[in-house]
């Protein structure tokens, strides 16, 4: 397995899109740590029980609340992948490998995840990507081959958006 990085070239409304995706991904991850918090003191349940557990409130109410209906606007794979690395966040806590999970903040880089829920998606060469869930994207640097990726990473270093393909 092996990445490939290259540079998004967006206009504003694809940069708003990426940056509203960026805040779903904090929310949802801040919300289910906060969560996961209050109800670990409520009893001893694994961290995938609560998680499942998590989703559901996440899903049948909080996204049906008025203040939080942009949320249904979004892609769900990030929001699901949100819950998935607050789930490996906890496995990494539980060996001791990090520390007890901190919340999310603009500070601490902008990126989200993005995968392909049923196969692997394919990757043509050329100047223009497309991203599951998203839509199709303009390259500054166009990908010489084709390539096969499940799983899309898309972050925000400077001014630039990155997309990292792992193939």
């Amino acid at each position: 397995m092996f990445g490939v990085k290259r540079s998004l070239k967006l206009n504003n409304n694809e940069a708003t899109l990426m940056a509203k995706h960026v805040g779903f991904r904090r929310v949802v991850f801040n919300f289910g740590l906060s969560l996961r918090t209050q109800m670990y003191s409520e009893g001893k349940l694994s961290d995938s029980k609560v998680l499942n557990e998590v989703k559901k409130v996440l899903t049948n109410h909080v996204k049906k609340q008025p203040k939080f209906v942009w949320m249904n606007q979004l892609s769900s794979r990030v929001y699901q992948n949100a819950l998935i690395d607050l789930k490996d966040a906890f496995s990494r806590y539980r060996s001791g490998k990090a520390g007890y999970p901190k919340f999310a903040s603009r500070r601490d880089g902008q990126s989200f995840t993005v995968d392909s829920s049923s196969a692997k998606f394919l990757l043509s060469p050329g100047s223009t990507i497309k991203i599951p869930t998203l839509g199709k994207f303009r390259l500054y640097e166009a990908l010489k081959c084709g390539f096969v990726s499940q799983t899309f990473t898309i972050s925000k270093e400077g001014s630039r958006w990155q997309s990292i393909l792992l193939c």
